[in-house]
């Protein structure tokens, strides 16, 4: 029964993955051309900007835990407790270039290019 359901559930998860890859079809004319190059400038801007927002977020996190680990240390001295027990939080952050890609995608489209969904099931 519980084989049975697994399979089921394995099943239905791999059904439901996708990937989706973009093909672009540049518009024939030469300020088209021109227009789609702005598109990748601007693209580029913005992925540029989303890099430096999670370098700052990743920056002012790994700031924030270091102090909160000083903290906890001097209270670990001044109350006589296990220092030991103090920890940095340690810090992730990542850009999300999502809506640069999205917005580059429409900008190639009002340019008079084409961009072609191709879907993939697993």
């Amino acid at each position: 029964m519980k084989t049975r359901l697994l399979m089921i559930v394995l099943t239905t998860l791999l059904a439901a993955c996708t990937t989706t890859t973009y093909e672009f079809v540049v518009p024939a004319s030469e300020s088209g051309k021109l227009c789609v190059t702005q598109c990748a400038g601007i693209r580029e801007q913005c992925r540029g900007n989303e890099m430096q927002r999670a370098q700052s977020d990743k920056a002012f996190c790994e700031r924030s835990a270091e102090s909160g680990y000083r903290a906890c240390l001097s209270s670990a001295t001044a109350n006589k407790t296990d220092p030991g027990k103090c920890q940095r939080r340690s810090c992730y952050a990542s850009e999300n270039t999502y809506r640069c890609d999205s917005e580059y995608q429409q900008c190639f489209v009002n340019c008079g290019g084409q961009v072609i969904p191709h879907t993939t099931k697993y």
